[in-house]
């Protein structure tokens, strides 16, 4: 059953608001922005349109309406999981597309160049079953997070707990922390298992 805050938010996202009106909306809004924008910095790859990552973690935002650092977390892995599984998508059509037009059309119309193509990278490369496997993957973290998502908002909001939200720096990627990559000499980055040239002496 629907919690009083979700049937608020639905009734909210069914209004389609033109925007926040308060100062307090339009402060949040402008954190989403911002918040949005590096998250998009380390999801989107070069070539992808960041524009269209923002517009699809906007859309789940708007649908969802999380309140807590964890709903808004989950909603980002969604949005993720969803981005990352189109992308699969994209880079299966484009390695039919390719093959495809390596086939000599006189072979037969498209679907039967793509049966053909199906049955090569199917025998002679893993390209099908890698693609399959992520796809299936990110499937699973969306729903994943969606049951969660679900679970957390259908517990009562505990009264008088205040949410401080998340919000990374607005440089650099989520997790990288440029100033610390430029102070990490090559010869400080040592695995485990290799030998350190500085400790480690020859007999």
């Amino acid at each position: 059953m629907s919690t009083e805050r979700r049937i608020n938010a639905s009734r909210l996202n069914g209004a389609r608001s033109s925007g926040p009106s308060t100062e307090e909306g339009k402060e949040k809004s402008a954190r989403n922005a911002i918040r949005h924008g590096m998250l998009s910095q380390s999801v989107v790859l070069l070539g992808e349109s960041t524009e269209r990552f923002q517009a699809l973690l906007q859309a789940f935002t708007a649908e969802f309406s999380p309140e807590t650092e964890a709903e808004t977390a989950l909603v980002e892995n969604m949005s993720v999981a969803r981005w990352r599984q189109m992308r699969v998508w994209g880079i299966e059509k484009s390695s039919f597309d390719r093959e495809m037009l390596q086939q000599d059309p006189a072979l037969g119309p498209p679907s039967v160049r793509a049966a053909i193509v199906f049955k090569n990278l199917s025998d002679g490369s893993r390209a099908l079953d890698n693609i399959h496997r992520y796809e299936t993957s990110y499937e699973r973290q969306f729903n994943r997070a969606l049951r969660e998502l679900r679970r957390l908002q259908e517990k009562p909001a505990t009264i008088g707990t205040e949410c401080v939200p998340y919000f990374p720096p607005n440089e650099g990627t989520c997790t990288w922390n440029e100033a610390e990559q430029e102070n990490c000499k090559p010869s400080d980055a040592i695995l485990p298992n290799e030998p350190n040239p500085k400790t480690d002496q020859l007999p």
